[in-house]
């Protein structure tokens, strides 16, 4: 943990955590960031620690990076429902209707904004890459469920 910034009186800390993705430590970047009551998650694929896809269609790689992205929330004492805001990006907009499937089943107690669109992924049997804001509510901010 290291302190991010001054905020009044306290100075708000920054939690990191990581996955077993090859892509963090190529490129410099943590899966989840949490600062405060808002946590960061980074542009998340169906992928194993390997690299390699894990899910043959766009609902199945969804429920697997949705998971993957609860993991991390998890990691940074937050939760599914403390997310307000998913980007996601499709290789395809023919797997909109799995990928949202897939987001309403995780997400639909507690709906979170979206936009969606579509762009080359960083490899082609990747179908779907989402990355997740939360805001944890203050009584849970500090850990004090």
């Amino acid at each position: 943990m290291t302190t991010f910034e001054e905020t009044g009186t306290r100075a708000a800390e920054r939690e990191t955590v990581w996955s077993s993705s090859v892509w963090e430590p190529q490129m410099g970047y943590a899966r989840g960031v949490r600062v405060g009551n808002q946590v960061f998650i980074a542009g998340t694929v169906a992928a194993d620690g390997e690299g390699n896809p894990q899910g043959e269609d766009a609902y199945a790689q969804s429920d697997f990076i949705i998971r993957k992205i609860q993991g991390a929330l998890r990691d940074l004492g937050s939760d599914l429902e403390h997310v307000v805001a998913t980007a996601t990006h499709l290789s395809d907009f023919s797997h909109f209707d799995d990928y949202a499937r897939a987001h309403k089943e995780h997400f639909g107690a507690t709906p979170p904004v979206n936009t969606t669109v579509q762009a080359q992924l960083v490899k082609p049997y990747f179908l779907v890459e989402i990355t997740a804001t939360a805001v944890v509510p203050e009584l849970t901010a500090r850990g004090l469920r």
